[in-house]
């Protein structure tokens, strides 16, 4: 029987982060399968809220730091807008759990791993925000920065979390794996002694029993069918990519049909004629306005959706890459080298929203309240999915950032 490792993650973060927290005891499986299967590895999470038990102490922290007593491989710290409740020795029982893991990681760095993730993402009621709470945040995340040497990521929405975590913890295994595989290798001279005829044997049997088995079939069967499935997210994000722009092109065209009426308008001499005719085109132009909103936030779920699934099955089977015994350094090259013209696609997209957006800037006819209304709203249907686009680009250009060599 394969001996089965468990990766021990503790869990650390204020009550504000509640979804954030779900999600990741949620992504437990995926972890087991994407990340640990190949290297047997397991993954157990815990937190104060699911692994402690009543008890006494100092105070309620002091007790979950008896219990959680440090039994943990990687510390996962994550903060939005609130820092945390106080106890009698730290400025908040996050605060303190952090700590705790520096202090764990000063004195085993090869088996203590830190990572800290900040959200970025507004508060929907801005009386929700307590500003006391918000400066901590702020300091502390400066402070780990600069005085603690710590490098964190930030993250818009609880999916963009998810794909982090599950990069972050692809590369750490893969480092951990690589640094015992390194750990072990022999010098030149014991190169030159028989152990290496042992290593030799038990590297063929291992490959008679996988032939025997057939098990890398499976693999790459399965691998075969990822590829398959991320192509056709892909397509799809394409095909939802071409709806919006052509929605903007037709746009586009009304604007500038708009805009001639308008100038055409202005040459008029009759000033009362002028301003009912330049009402009625405004109004005309709300309407155009109005169905182009329409159009995106329709097709906006759409876009998220296929931005979501193709950035979660291209990863998988990055991480499947990583993780796999079958797969070589050029299976994983030949992924990653997709990745920048993905980026790249991207931020073309991005720059053509852009450009679109400026155009709503540089129009300041208010010749109607209706058409002010109207302005607004395509403003923001136009903002979210540019807001997608650069929140794709970040989450795309962390997948390539974390796998190169």
């Amino acid at each position: 029987m394969k001996k089965v490792n468990v990766l021990r993650i503790f869990l650390a973060s204020p009550g504000d982060v509640k979804a954030e927290r779900e999600m990741i005891f949620a992504l437990k499986e995926d972890l087991d399968l994407l990340i640990g299967k190949d290297k047997n590895i397991k993954f157990e999470i815990v937190n104060w809220e699911r692994n402690t038990y009543p008890g006494k102490g100092t105070d309620a922290q002091d007790v979950i730091n008896e219990q959680i007593n440090g039994e943990y491989d990687v510390f996962i710290g994550i903060f939005w807008q609130r820092f945390g409740t106080p106890t009698s020795r730290y400025e908040s029982g996050t605060l303190e759990e952090y700590e705790n893991a520096k202090k764990k990681y000063e004195n085993d760095k090869e088996n203590t791993h830190i990572m800290m993730y900040f959200k970025t993402e507004g508060s929907l009621n801005i009386y929700d925000i307590d500003v006391e709470q918000l400066k901590k945040v702020k300091s502390f995340k400066d402070r780990i920065s600069k005085e603690d040497g710590l490098l964190y990521s930030e993250f818009e929405k609880t999916e963009d979390l998810k794909n982090l975590v599950q990069i972050n913890l692809a590369n750490l295994v893969r480092d951990k794996f690589s640094k015992k595989k390194r750990s072990i290798r022999k010098s030149p001279q014991q190169n030159k002694n028989s152990v290496p005829k042992k290593l030799d044997t038990d590297k063929y049997e291992l490959l008679a029993m996988k032939i025997d088995k057939g098990d890398y079939n499976i693999e790459i069967e399965n691998f075969l069918e990822d590829v398959e499935k991320t192509n056709g997210f892909l397509s799809d994000l394409a095909s939802s990519t071409n709806k919006l722009t052509l929605v903007m092109n037709f746009f586009s065209t009304k604007t500038s049909e708009r805009t001639k009426q308008l100038n055409r308008i202005n040459n008029i001499k009759d000033e009362r004629l002028r301003l009912t005719k330049a009402k009625k085109v405004s109004n005309d132009y709300a309407d155009d306005l109005d169905k182009y909103s329409e159009d995106f936030e329709t097709l906006l779920p759409e876009f998220k959706d296929s931005i979501s699934n193709s950035i979660q099955s291209y990863s998988e089977i990055i991480y499947k890459t990583i993780n796999s015994n079958s797969f070589d350094e050029n299976n994983k090259n030949q992924l990653l080298e997709n990745l920048p013209n993905f980026i790249s696609s991207v931020e073309t997209a991005i720059e053509g929203t852009a450009d679109f957006l400026e155009t709503f800037t540089k129009t300041n006819t208010h010749l109607t309240s209706k058409y002010s209304t109207a302005k607004r709203r395509a403003e923001l249907a136009t903002n979210n999915v540019f807001k997608e686009l650069i929140r794709t680009k970040k989450l795309l250009q962390q997948l390539l950032d974390d796998n190169k060599d």
